[in-house]
């Protein structure tokens, strides 16, 4: 663990800093995932993933349950869509604890957020929200001009000042390529193991997502378990229902009764009150 200060000036641990992702770069594999809450992030941690992304609006919670683990904060596009939001968003992230933060916006967005010293991720390659310029969800760079346009990208990032990129539906042989010439730290997702650092959703490793992405692996089967918690409370709100219509529910077992002898004198001082009630006009 690193001993540091947050942008926040708050004193902390860290399992990576930057200095120490650069470090690494072109050595030992690290793994990233998706935390979309403080659940996903604290079994992250206990999983000893490296680092972790989520975006700005649950950086506290994420923050909280893993507050050791290097977490950058998804400045997401449609969240942000002035300068000055994402200036705002930025400065909110890395208050909560941020180390880095991730945008799909312009090498201007980065080289704004750079310039403040924060570490800022891009993104290239397949860029699921600009899919359409490229005809779509595919692989990108699988043509020789193509892989020239990323490696001039990655050039043009590191410029603007980005410290890493995530690389996205690239082919393997591309990404270890650029690799060996570029400074950035480059997150692989589906561009094989040539990258620096490995990243998959924490859905998709789970096994709960319906129709995965070709690039992911499901190392468990959540969702057969989700699919069995559904059916177990339908079939029990159904047996609920049933049971109240035939009268066999509330069961004996589960409600309260009186002693006969208490009973007996409830009925009996019952009736002598309803008689006087009654009497009195009431």
């Amino acid at each position: 663990m690193r001993n540091i200060f947050t942008f926040g000036h708050r004193p902390a641990q860290r399992n990576w800093t930057v200095a120490d992702l650069r470090a690494n770069k072109g050595k030992h594999q690290l793994t990233e995932v998706t935390a979309m809450n403080g659940e996903q992030a604290a079994r992250a941690a206990a999983a000893g993933i490296d680092t972790i992304i989520t975006r700005v609006q649950m950086m506290k919670e994420v923050r909280d349950a893993a507050p050791n683990t290097f977490v950058t904060a998804a400045l997401m596009l449609v969240d942000h869509p002035t300068e000055s939001d994402v200036l705002e968003g930025a400065m909110r992230a890395m208050d909560q604890g941020a180390d880095a933060l991730y945008t799909t916006r312009s090498l201007d967005t980065i080289k704004m957020l750079a310039d403040l010293d924060f570490p800022v991720m891009g993104h290239v390659g397949l860029v699921p929200p600009y899919s359409t310029w490229i005809g779509g969800l595919r692989a990108y760079g699988t043509t020789a001009d193509e892989a020239l346009k990323l490696a001039d990208r990655f050039r043009a990032m590191e410029k603007a000042g980005a410290f890493a990129v995530e690389v996205e539906l690239v082919p393997q042989q591309v990404l270890e390529e650029i690799n060996k010439q570029t400074s950035l730290i480059t997150f692989s997702i589906g561009s094989g193991s040539g990258g620096d650092v490995t990243f998959l959703f924490s859905e998709d490793i789970c096994g709960e997502t319906e129709n995965a992405p070709r690039h992911a692996y499901a190392y468990g089967n959540v969702r057969r378990l989700q699919e069995q918690i559904e059916r177990e409370r339908r079939e029990a709100l159904t047996a609920f229902q049933v049971a109240v219509r035939d009268g066999s529910f509330p069961y004996r077992d589960v409600s309260i009764s009186m002693k006969p002898h208490e009973l007996e004198a409830f009925r009996d001082r019952l009736g002598k009150t309803g008689s006087g009630a009654e009497h009195k006009g009431y």
